[in-house]
């Protein structure tokens, strides 16, 4: 069992060290406490979305352009970049504007920047992806069928709009999570780059004894 906030302080670390800047290591790492809170595969997501993008130009992940339809130039829009661009438009989007996107790895790690968006104007917006239809407002997350296609790694098109109603089920919050073992180990490895190479003089410097054995 993981605390949320021990999967949150290892996705960002592991984003960071995947060659995200820092704001959207951050967001990446509250995604993913969303998604595992709503006990969905959010950290197996982000590996996954991690181990994709390992090394790929930051331009080449988000939308090319913002018009009806989205796509990215490397293929599949990275969930991270593409929600991002999201946040920023919350406005547009709940005074209507709907959005159709092309290719999207792992959808459901758009869910959580839907839902800061409803949040922070105040509307009733959606998600739709294979039969999946997710909604957000009043402070609420309603998900309309429990057996949908959440933990699909791609989907061809992702429809964002303003909702007219909540329908399905309300999420319940979860305050732990059980992780996947093999999203933890990718996440890690990720994070690792981010930690400074030991020397000899840290070695000496810092935490434990050096070379005095004064115990």
């Amino acid at each position: 069992m993981w605390s949320l906030n021990e999967i949150e302080a290892l996705s960002r670390k592991a984003t960071r060290g995947a060659g995200y800047a820092w704001g959207l290591a951050e967001e990446a790492g509250r995604a993913a406490r969303w998604t595992c809170a709503a006990g969905w595969p959010g950290a197996l997501a982000l590996a996954e979305v991690l181990t994709r993008n390992d090394g790929a130009p930051a331009a080449s992940l988000g939308p090319q352009a913002l018009g009806e339809t989205w796509t990215a130039t490397g293929g599949l829009l990275c969930p991270i970049a593409t929600g991002a661009t999201l946040c920023d438009l919350a406005a547009d989007w709940a005074a209507g504007r709907t959005v159709t996107t092309g290719p999207v790895a792992w959808p459901l790690l758009l869910v959580p920047y839907m839902v800061w968006a409803a949040d922070r104007t105040g509307a009733h917006l959606s998600l739709h992806w294979q039969g999946c239809t997710i909604t957000r407002g009043d402070g609420k997350t309603h998900l309309d069928d429990p057996g949908a296609a959440l933990d699909c790694a791609q989907t061809d098109t992702v429809h964002l709009a303003a909702a007219e109603a909540r329908h399905g089920t309300m999420l319940t919050r979860l305050y732990r999570a059980t992780p996947m073992p093999q999203a933890i180990a990718i996440l890690e490895t990720f994070a690792q780059r981010t930690y400074a190479p030991e020397t000899e003089a840290s070695r000496l410097t810092g935490a434990g004894a050096g070379l005095s054995d004064n115990d």
